[in-house]
Order: C-alpha cells, then structure tokens, then sequence
C-alpha cells in the first residue's frame, strides 16, 4: 500500500464559496482509498512548521500532492497539474523564501523551495495549481453582504455554497486529486514541469519594509 501526503496550502476554511475551502477538504475527505494510505494535510501555517512535521514523522510517503492557490497571471480558476523538478537556488536565495515564510506569507513557491532544501519531500512531487487572485476571500465577502442587505437579512458570514463557477472549478481538483493520488503523474495529462525558474517574485512589499524598518532603526551620531 503507497503512502501519500495529500496537502491543501493556503486552505480557508471559514469560505464556503472559497474553491480551497471546506467544501473542497469534505470532498476529498469523503473519497475513499482503497490501495493507499492518504494522509490529508492543511497546510495553511508556515513552510518551517510543515518541514518540522515531516521531519517528526515516521512515515516514508512515496508521493506527494500539493493543492494550492497560486496566481500566475493565468484565468481565475484554472487549473494546471504539474511537477515538481526543483533546481538550484544559492543560499541567500533559500534564506529569502525562509524570511518572507516566516513573516506569515502563505505561498506554495517558498514551500517548495524550503521544502527541497530540508529534503522533505517524496521523489514524486506534484502540484494542483488553482488560479486565484489575491482580492477573492475579500471579494467573497463583499459580494455575500451585498446579497444579505439587499434581502434585508442577517446571516453569518462565509455561509454562502459555492458559485457555479467554484462548483466547476472544486470538481475538477477533486476528479485530478484522484487520478494523482491512484496514478500519479502517469495518470495525469497536461502535466507541466514546475521549477525554481517558474517560481514567483518574492513581495516587495515585505521586504521593502524591511530595509526602512532597518533605516528607521539606525542610530543617529
């Protein structure tokens, strides 16, 4: 029996309309398994927390599925399956991904980078990348409070089931879940090499803050 990692990065789980929430991890919850022992994993913290509980681990995983929100400029909602083939990065650049990780970033770019370097994951890695744009938990929100006060009702927020669109978009990752955790990247089609070239920039803006943080912070003679 293989034994998988099955991660969710950047999963929220207080969205029902978000494509990487509840909905999304009750479905892949409710599938069953039968030739594999597949260990679902939010993966919503820090890359250095996740190393740490792999390293803890006495599990050998022979693969690993990462599901994650990216945004690359792609259509919102696509979805693309690729893998991970890594490369080389210098020290400062590794040192870069592991200082914006640890400022609270949730990004699958510096999971794979740190993860590689602490040698954590499994020989086949493949991601399920899911175009969303950085506004969509704000815009979800939004758009769920317009339809309460224009029903005149009170209702909490984050209730709303998924979107046509979302339905769409969860059904897909679920059917490619599937086929990645029985199969793997043989099972797959389309399947596009991901690596340390194709990765995003890292923000700008925390490490600008940085560098005036550290000119605020130098004393005056």
């Amino acid at each position: 029996m293989s034994k998988i990692a099955l991660g969710l990065v950047g999963y929220y789980q207080f969205i029902r309309g978000y494509p990487l929430g509840p909905e999304l991890k009750e479905r892949l919850e409710s599938q069953s398994w039968p030739n594999h022992q597949v260990d679902l994993k939010e993966m919503n913290w820090g890359p250095i927390a996740i190393v740490q509980d792999f390293q803890a681990s006495t599990i050998a995983y022979d693969r690993g599925i990462l599901i994650a929100a990216v945004e690359r400029g792609h259509k919102p909602g696509t979805v693309t399956c690729r893998r991970w083939v890594g490369g080389k990065l210098d020290v400062l650049a590794v040192q870069d991904r592991i200082f914006e990780a640890v400022t609270g970033i949730i990004s699958v770019d510096n999971l794979l980078v740190i993860g590689e370097h602490f040698q954590i994951w499994p020989k086949e890695l493949i991601v399920i990348e899911v175009e969303v744009p950085d506004d969509t938990i704000g815009n979800l929100v939004l758009e769920e409070l317009k339809v309460d006060i224009e029903a005149g009702q009170i209702t909490a927020v984050g209730q709303h089931p998924l979107s046509p669109e979302a339905e769409k978009t969860v059904e897909r990752i679920v059917k490619l879940s599937k086929l990645a955790v029985e199969q793997g990247v043989e099972g797959l089609e389309d399947v596009v090499p991901l690596s340390v070239e194709d990765l995003n920039p890292l923000s700008k803006v925390c490490h600008n803050q940085l560098i005036e943080d550290c000119r605020l912070s130098t004393p005056i003679n």
